[in-house]
Order: C-alpha cells, then sequence, then structure tokens
C-alpha cells in the first residue's frame, strides 16, 4: 500500500526545502555545442509541469524563449514566440543536449533541421563553467 501519492510526496519535499518551500532555481546551464565548443545556456523556468513549464535559451547571439512540448523522451521545448522564423526547439536527455530548427512554413511531417549537438558543461570536471554570452545569465548563488 503506498503511503501517499504524488501530492504527499510535493508536500514532504515542500517540507524539508528551506522556509518550507521546494527550492526551484537552477540558474542557467551550460553546455558546449558543436566541435567548436561554442556555449549555450538554458535556463528552465516554472518547474517541470509540461502546460506552464518555460526555458530561457542563449545561443548563437540570441535570447529565445521557449516552452514546454510533450517529448518522446527526456525534455523538449519549443519557440514560444508565435511569429518566431525559424521554430527553435531544444531537446534535452541527460547529459546530452541538441538545438533544431523549422521553417514557419514548413510542410506538415518536414522533419526539423539539426544545428548543433551539445554535452553539458559541469563545473566540478572541467574548472569553472564558462562565461556566460553576452552578457545573458551567468551563475546564480
Amino acid at each position: 500500500m503506498r503511503l501517499f501519492g504524488l501530492a504527499g510526496l510535493l508536500i514532504f519535499l515542500g517540507a524539508a526545502a528551506p522556509g518550507g518551500r521546494v527550492a526551484n532555481v537552477p540558474g542557467d546551464i551550460p553546455y558546449s555545442c558543436g566541435t567548436d565548443g561554442r556555449v549555450a545556456r538554458i535556463t528552465y523556468e516554472n518547474g517541470g509541469w509540461v502546460v506552464r513549464a518555460k526555458a530561457k535559451l542563449v545561443w548563437d547571439g540570441r535570447t529565445i524563449r521557449l516552452q514546454a512540448t510533450p517529448p518522446s523522451s527526456g525534455l523538449r521545448y519549443v519557440s514560444a514566440d508565435d511569429a518566431a522564423d525559424p521554430i527553435m526547439i531544444w531537446t534535452a536527455n541527460g547529459e546530452e543536449a541538441r538545438i533544431y530548427e523549422l521553417a514557419r512554413n514548413a510542410p506538415p511531417g518536414e522533419a526539423e533541421r539539426e544545428v548543433t549537438r551539445c554535452t553539458r558543461v559541469r563545473a566540478d570536471a572541467a574548472g569553472p563553467a564558462p562565461a556566460a554570452a553576452h552578457g545573458e545569465g551567468g551563475e546564480h548563488h
């Protein structure tokens, strides 16, 4: 018999956090992308509930607002701007991530184009995390 369901687990975790709240401030997470090691930074917002989950991707000199979509596995976020062209897509599974794009007027069923593959940068494994790209983000303490 289960002692408590998901709601009970969330209440338990909330009580265990300082001030009785679940800490959900991951800051931005750096990824090294492509063969040239360019940096992408992702900041997840509003928790993991796909209906409300948002993210901010700093990539290639741009800040791209994203919203969560149901993934087949891992995480999947797409451009939140309804007029974005191309539509940018961020997928992540474990330590690996990919950035894709898809033309706004692409025919139904057309596959998105892979822009780059990325690997999460961990400060403890590779020295300090890379500096924020173009003045965005930075480590939050």
